[in-house]
């Protein structure tokens, strides 16, 4: 059995809804808690695109900590083909 002790708490972030919805991946505790806002970045059509999650709902699943984010698109560069819900739909 390995020591445990010494290896950085951990983690798993569940992403929730936006580009990342339904993948997860293991992050490093930051002073011993989740982080409350998590940046990632992607390539989306051959763009960088970076994207805004907020941290919610955490819990214990067989001794590991689960975080839910959700996408906070305000905060995130907008995607190909993304409606602009301030500018009014014109119609031909």
């Amino acid at each position: 059995m390995s020591d445990t002790s010494s290896e950085p708490a951990k983690y798993v972030a569940e992403y929730l809804d936006g580009p990342l919805e339904g993948t997860t991946e293991h992050r490093f505790l930051e002073d011993g808690a989740p982080e409350e806002r998590v940046t990632q970045y992607a390539l989306v059509d051959g763009t960088d695109a970076q994207f805004e999650y907020v941290a919610g709902e955490s819990r214990e699943l067989n001794g590991e900590r689960f975080v839910q984010y959700s996408f906070a698109p305000k905060d995130s560069d907008p995607l190909q083909g993304q409606a602009d819900p301030n500018e009014e739909s014109k119609q031909l």
